[in-house]
């Protein structure tokens, strides 16, 4: 039997764990599950008893898929070929990535054309490819516009 003590992202139990690095932490994962399949509360006590605070990865057979969300910014010609200018996550929730991505088109709003001539740049959800995490920008605590001029100004044309 594994016991899973979930934490929900908007809680303030969840800041030691998204900003884990600082304490120590590595190699964590979110995991989704419908909220059907949770039983019980969250209760500070039960700290002690997850994986984070033993120091160990979470288990790959708990039956729940990690939830991993990010955002790509594309640079597309007309003919729907280009190239991911910028990776952000990872991302707790749909909502957060969503949000990010609407912040960065509303920064490129009426210009989306012109910031890389013949290319059309765009924000979207996207999945958060653990593979592939060296490639992500970590969105916590940054200004996502300051990621995306970043990325902008390494552009060479």
């Amino acid at each position: 039997m594994i016991a899973v003590a979930l934490v929900h992202p908007d809680t303030p139990h969840a800041a030691a764990y998204r900003h884990g690095r600082q304490f120590g932490y590595a190699d964590r994962g979110w995991l989704r599950c419908e909220t059907t399949a949770i039983l019980g509360l969250w209760q500070p006590a039960y700290a002690m008893l997850t994986h984070a605070a033993a120091n160990l990865p979470l288990p790959d057979d708990v039956g729940m898929g990690l939830a991993h969300y990010g955002v790509h910014v594309e640079a597309r010609r007309a003919d729907g070929t280009g190239y991911t200018l910028l990776r952000l996550g990872p991302y707790t929730q749909t909502w957060l990535a969503s949000r990010d991505a609407d912040r960065l088109n509303t920064e490129l709003e009426g210009r989306a054309a012109l910031v890389i001539p013949g290319f059309t740049v765009t924000a979207k959800d996207a999945v958060f490819h653990v593979s592939d995490r060296g490639s992500y920008a970590d969105p916590h605590g940054a200004d996502v516009t300051v990621l995306l001029a970043d990325a902008l100004a390494g552009v060479r044309v």
